[in-house]
């Protein structure tokens, strides 16, 4: 099907002509984007602004991905990662292993590390300030984006911290950004089946919007 003609037909025909010539778009016309059921126009749209910015050029960031353990108290359904203590293929890694880690990845010519973990039944917060601390002694410029909105849940229930209070520890050890993971599924009933006792999707959003309010990104 051709594209200008589907434009053409779009309740959205209006905002492509504002993008292609370059004018901002407003509150109202954000609001019609986030409503619009015509993903295709919305790709094209996105396309354009994109293309108009950046011409042909793209970025990535070079990572390495981290678990520092695959201990959990949950049982998530789905998850085939987590493991309890009388698993022999359970794992915790020290934070000596952690720094070997990130000296490697720095080798490599990476600039981020994602780092999560399962719910460790016996790990104190300690071990989570220290690991930060210690993986931005290693390098400062590395970036870390670690842990699931669940773990920091988890954090602060065993510092006996708020959210908030855990969060702005973690942020001054070196945290530089929250991990998106455990936003599988929302809808509750689906979710208290296939993940008992995670999160909701209320605590997963407030996680996040007290880690923005306190200036960091997600």
């Amino acid at each position: 099907m051709n594209l200008n003609w589907m434009i053409e037909k779009s309740e959205l025909a209006d905002l492509y002509e504002k993008v292609r010539e370059g004018r901002r778009l407003d509150i109202q016309d954000a609001h019609r984007l986030y409503q619009t059921q015509d993903l295709n126009i919305l790709g094209a749209l996105a396309d354009l602004a994109n293309s108009q910015k950046n011409k042909n050029r793209a970025s990535y960031i070079v990572n390495r991905y981290i678990n520092y353990s695959n201990y959990c108290i949950l049982s998530c359904q789905f998850c085939s990662f987590s493991r309890k203590k009388r698993d022999q293929d359970g794992f915790e890694l020290t934070l000596e292993q952690m720094q070997t880690k990130a000296r490697e990845a720095l080798e490599l010519g990476i600039t981020e590390l994602h780092i999560v973990g399962g719910l460790h039944p016996s790990l104190p917060f300690s071990y989570y300030k220290d690991m930060l601390n210690g993986l931005k002694a290693v390098s400062s410029s590395l970036q870390l984006k670690c842990f699931t909105a669940v773990e920091i849940l988890h954090l602060a229930w065993l510092s006996k911290r708020s959210v908030e209070e855990t969060l702005h520890e973690l942020k001054a050890c070196g945290l530089d950004s929250l991990t998106g993971g455990g936003a599988e599924i929302f809808q509750p009933e689906v979710r208290k089946k296939i993940a008992t006792g995670k999160e909701s999707a209320k605590e997963y959003l407030d996680v996040h919007r007290t880690w923005h309010r306190l200036g960091g990104r997600s």
